[in-house]
């Protein structure tokens, strides 16, 4: 007992000092998280004089010299050369570059013909006075332009001059993938803006130039972020271990760790670790914890494997830690890469569940959640009863919290839509004895 009383005594004393160092790593985190918040709302900018390398510009013609060709249609006694030139936008950063333009100082006469994917602003001197017209140079009515303007057969000829100017707004759909521009690390990380221009000689210079853009880095990236998920990591390993203990002593006292506040407020805590990165997901997983509590007790298993059921489905998207939160709050689809991320959160749930040997079947919680029960699931791909049991429960618990939740991209759904979807999907996602025994209590949910 005197040696029971010593182990709860030093575990007592290192929860005490790792809530000190979390309340240390939180404060350090706040004050990193503003520092990128400063970062990001910071307007930057690069010219043709810029040395700088996280983000850089070319501007060039395409293809060889002769690639241009001529219009002697367009005025009387006079030939005019056009010409594609791209601007190339590489961002090498470790951050999202967003809401950039490319301001381009034109030194010659000229034509503007043509511009994708974005659209561009026009500054036109006329006879001292400034028009300014901003046109998608792809999609447009001619009779909506403003500016002075000439057309030959199809092609729109927009004059310019020294001293005018034209800006490209970067297409910010994010169908071109100009606006976000992921980095070099996640993606291409380049863009390239094309445009067509005429002059009577066919060559126009573009060597004056502006670059102005923003860069969205993530919270985690670079080395301070590295170090904060190290450290993060760290801490949650190390307060995993002491609720273990803690759990086994409380074991030896006679008192079960599932009646104790503790371990009940740690378990949610490792579970908001999980949440935390999408605000859309805030108390996901303790919301499934109740569900599958739920499921078991409708169908008769014992007081001990409920509790388990609940902390093994507290922790079941512990992986989404390593998931990139870019990825986890993304409104629109997922790439290839992207999905195979979001699908990695199982595979590194369970890497980091699998010395935690006083919780049952914590592994299989984590790592089997999203198997289907026809096989199509991941990320093993069995199926059926070879699906563990906690999982099969899980799966429906969690599905049901996800669409009775807003999410980025929609928002929730109604009971009667959810009840559809169970039942559309039983036997194929999921197990239809689990879906028939949680059809008996959805009722008691409040939607």
């Amino acid at each position: 007992m005197n040696k029971l009383k010593a182990v709860k005594g030093v575990i007592k004393k290192l929860l005490v000092i790792l809530f000190i160092i979390l309340g240390v790593l939180l404060i350090s985190f706040v004050i990193h998280i503003h520092e990128i918040n400063l970062e990001n709302s910071m307007l930057r900018e690069i010219d043709q004089e810029s040395t700088a390398t996280d983000v850089m510009i070319d501007i060039h013609p395409r293809g060889q010299v002769t690639d241009k060709w001529e219009k002697d249609n367009a005025f009387p006694n006079k030939i005019i050369y056009a010409r594609i030139y791209e601007a190339t936008v590489n961002n090498n950063s470790d951050g999202l570059m967003l809401d950039w333009s490319i301001r381009l100082n034109i030194t010659e006469d000229c034509f503007l013909n043509n511009a994708w994917c974005g659209t561009v602003e026009v500054h036109q001197l006329i006879n001292g006075t400034e028009n300014v017209q901003t046109i998608d140079l792809r999609n447009y009515d001619e009779k909506d332009i403003e500016l002075v303007h000439y057309v030959a057969g199809q092609d729109l000829l927009i004059p310019l001059s020294s001293g005018d100017y034209i800006v490209y707004h970067s297409d910010g759909t994010g169908v071109s993938g100009e606006s976000p521009l992921g980095n070099s690390k996640n993606s291409s990380g380049q863009a390239n803006v094309g445009l067509i221009m005429y002059s009577e000689s066919g060559d126009v210079d573009f060597s004056d130039f502006k670059l102005d853009y923003y860069i969205k880095k993530s919270y985690l990236s670079g080395d301070d972020g590295f170090a904060f998920t190290v450290l993060f990591a760290a801490w949650l390993l190390l307060f995993m271990f002491s609720l273990v203990v803690s759990a086994l002593v409380l074991h030896f006292e006679g008192r079960l760790y599932s009646r104790n506040r503790l371990v009940e407020e740690s378990f949610r805590l490792c579970a908001a670790i999980a949440d935390m990165k999408d605000p859309y997901i805030k108390n996901h997983s303790h919301r499934t914890a109740k569900y599958a509590k739920m499921i078991a007790e409708q169908m008769g298993m014992a007081k001990d494997d409920c509790e388990n059921v609940y902390y093994v489905a507290m922790l079941h998207d512990i992986g989404n830690y390593f998931v990139a939160e870019q990825i986890l709050r993304k409104s629109g689809s997922l790439s290839r890469e992207e999905f195979e991320a979001i699908k990695n959160h199982t595979r590194k749930g369970a890497e980091m569940l699998e010395d935690m040997e006083s919780l049952p079947h914590v592994v299989e919680g984590a790592l089997y959640h999203h198997e289907r029960y026809d096989g199509n699931g991941y990320p093993t791909g069995i199926k059926g009863d070879e699906i563990p049991l906690i999982a099969r429960i899980i799966s429906v618990a969690d599905a049901f919290d996800a669409m009775n939740s807003d999410r980025a991209y929609r928002n929730r759904l109604q009971s009667e839509s959810i009840k559809r979807e169970l039942r559309d999907n039983s036997g194929s996602q999921f197990d239809p004895v689990i879906v028939g025994v949680f059809m008996e209590i959805i009722d008691k949910i409040q939607f």
